[in-house]
């Protein structure tokens, strides 16, 4: 397996010196993902003046696009060049990979792409995230979105051996995203967490993982109890994200906190890791199925 870290360093330094259009953000920075967008259906040139193109889709993402100053990232890239993941991101993938070499599982990928990406920090979704997140859903690829901070900096490394975990869970078991259930996506949330702690430790945890106390841990458990087959994105996103952001993206609000699903599919995980003894790794290549029933968490 190859692993190509977009030169991304190249651009933003143009950027912080002189005025950057949207199509060197397109053709410098987000043509090596081509294949990745296309599969998401953004076009690299909107089909008419003002259209959906991939300039609008990484906003969507939380990612800073030269329709806004660039005054934004100056200070903001050389925070993001401090926290030393250009250096690291390559050796991040080549630690995450052998985990699976030693269970024999050969990723049947020829090539990983790393895209590191400023984020926009009026993005009020990224923000909520303590200013960064990822995107691997799509094998074979991987975004890492930043608004460097004091939380982020030293966590970056663990986001990135977290989306890697999503690109190696989806050649196994494919991410349907019109279909996925709210059990199987708490899983998918699960096991990236669980793989990304496991290498970086528990310190750089990310903030989707919430302490609920004992009383909101039971009951957050048995409101996905009663909705594990719920399907459909918009549905299984309000249990994923919890009320406050559903509301905000217009989802039905489902009664329960923010990163509600991201707070249990990890327990459901280091449960099942428990009760069976396998490796993270392992599981990563277990189906949905047998994890939510192995777990115990929902008898």
């Amino acid at each position: 397996m190859n692993i190509t870290l977009v030169d991304t360093q190249q651009f933003y330094t143009k950027a912080c010196t002189e005025a950057v259009t949207e199509d060197q953000f397109k053709y410098e920075v987000m043509a090596p993902v081509k294949e990745m967008w296309e599969y998401l259906n953004a076009p690299m040139t909107a089909k008419m003046p003002g259209g959906y193109d991939v300039v609008m889709a990484s906003e969507m993402l939380g990612i800073w696009t030269p329709r806004k100053s660039c005054d934004n990232i100056r200070e903001s890239y050389k925070d993001l060049l401090a926290t030393g993941i250009y250096e690291e991101a390559t050796e991040v993938i080549k630690h995450a990979r052998q985990k699976f070499e030693e269970i024999n599982y050969m990723i049947p990928l020829d090539e990983v792409v790393i895209n590191i990406l400023l984020g926009d920090d009026e993005n009020t979704i990224l923000m909520a995230s303590e200013g960064y997140s990822g995107f691997g859903g799509i094998p074979g690829y991987i975004l890492l979105i930043v608004v460097p901070n004091a939380f982020n900096r030293t966590k970056l490394k663990s986001a990135l051996a977290h989306e890697f975990n999503h690109n190696v869970r989806f050649t196994h078991e494919p991410f349907n995203h019109g279909d996925v259930t709210v059990g199987e996506y708490i899983v998918i949330e699960g096991l990236a967490e669980v793989f990304a702690e496991s290498l970086y430790g528990i310190e750089n945890r990310g903030p989707w993982v919430c302490e609920y106390d004992e009383e909101e841990m039971a009951y957050t458990t048995e409101v996905f109890k009663d909705n594990l087959e719920v399907k459909g994105f918009e549905q299984v996103a309000a249990y994923m994200y919890g009320d406050e952001v559903a509301k905000s993206m217009g989802y039905l609000p489902v009664g329960v906190s923010r990163n509600a699903g991201y707070t249990i599919g990890y327990h459901v995980v280091k449960c099942y890791l428990e009760n069976t003894g396998k490796t993270i790794a392992e599981a990563t290549v277990t189906s949905a199925k047998e994890i939510l029933e192995m777990s115990g968490m929902f008898k």
